[in-house]
């Protein structure tokens, strides 16, 4: 079976001690910074200069408030309402969130593309990996999102033509 890009998404119920905890366990090719409860400068630097040892490191730029911070970040994440950004950080790799053809269209330039949801998720429906094998065909480098809570959707995925997973709830729980 193929390896997957695995990208850890934070989310700030949990500590950045349990953050760095589950860095150390599961090992994630990439690790994003994403905190729209409040803004915490001393925190972001923390987290970069921890999670660049073990990790890709990205910040979603809604999280960010404090531009001269960029280079702590190897890259950064896109929300699907900022997709006009797409070329606006020189020398980053760029993840786009997308939910549908459209916003993939519009993110063809992003080095990688999340896709959601694949699974149920949040009461959402997921959009299967049918749609998500179509979405691959119109992207390079498409990371299924949504859903993504065990090794079961895991495995979905692999079979799948995505180079990755992403999630918050599959690493903290």
């Amino acid at each position: 079976m193929r390896k997957l890009i695995k990208y850890m998404i934070t989310d700030p119920k949990y500590t950045l001690e349990e953050t760095k905890t589950t860095i150390l366990k599961h090992k994630p090719d990439f690790v994003c910074y994403r905190n729209k409860q409040y803004y915490n400068e001393n925190e972001i630097i923390e987290f970069a200069k921890f999670a660049k040892d073990y990790a890709k490191v990205f910040i979603n730029i809604d999280s960010l408030k404090n531009t001269r911070l960029l280079y702590l970040f190897d890259g950064v994440h896109l929300p699907s309402s900022k997709l006009s950004l797409i070329d606006s950080f020189e020398n980053k790799t760029i993840i786009a969130s997308t939910h549908n053809t459209e916003e993939v269209k519009k993110s063809q330039k992003a080095d990688f593309i999340t896709f959601s949801p694949i699974f149920e998720s949040k009461n959402r429906p997921g959009l299967g990996i049918e749609t998500l094998n179509r979405i691959c065909e119109l992207h390079k480098n498409v990371i299924a999102l949504g859903g993504i809570v065990s090794d079961k959707e895991v495995e979905e995925i692999k079979k799948s033509k995505a180079v990755g997973f992403a999630s918050i709830r599959y690493f903290f729980t």
